[in-house]
């Protein structure tokens, strides 16, 4: 099991986070583009500056939908919420397998399951400076997949409650 902590850079135009490790060494950073009509947003292995995978809502749906796409601009992965009305449930259908997400009423707890089984899980900091997770992810092989999926999580849930559907901002 692999514990790392996600954190939201609050002051900034758009969204940045910083994954850390237990040891708290950033090893991953994503930002997002300024203007992105799509909310498009990019996540980095801080150590080598490599890109690995691109994130970006899908326009003009009644709940959210996200894609992800690899480093070489190849749909890996697409996000789709589902209607439910106490609890958060999505969906997953990625080239790695298909994922189910569920979250309690308040949104601060999920866990990722793949054929019945636990693959990650994330909490939600109630008090702190911008959006904190810490997640325990299971497998030691797809990390930066799994970190995406959270990161696109928290923008399901949180960016298409606050943006106009064409332009995101920073919350």
């Amino acid at each position: 099991m692999n514990t790392f902590y996600l954190k939201q850079k609050v002051f900034a135009i758009t969204d940045r986070y910083k994954i850390y490790d237990e040891k708290q060494n950033v090893i991953f950073h994503c930002e997002s583009k300024f203007l992105s009509i799509t909310h498009k947003m990019k996540l980095f292995d801080t150590l080598t500056n490599r890109h690995l995978f691109t994130m970006k809502r899908k326009l003009f749906t009644l709940l959210p939908n996200y894609l992800l796409f690899d480093a070489a601009d190849k749909q890996v992965a697409k996000i789709r919420k589902r209607f439910t009305l106490f609890h958060h449930k999505l969906d997953i259908t990625s080239s790695f397998g298909d994922y189910s997400i569920e979250g309690n009423f308040m949104a601060h707890d999920f866990s990722i399951t793949k054929d019945g089984q636990t693959v990650a899980d994330f909490h939600k900091k109630w008090i702190s400076w911008g959006d904190s997770y810490e997640i325990r992810i299971y497998p030691e092989d797809q990390i930066g997949f799994y970190i995406a999926l959270v990161i696109m999580i928290d923008n399901c849930l949180y960016n298409h409650q606050n943006s106009n559907h064409l332009l995101s901002f920073n919350r």
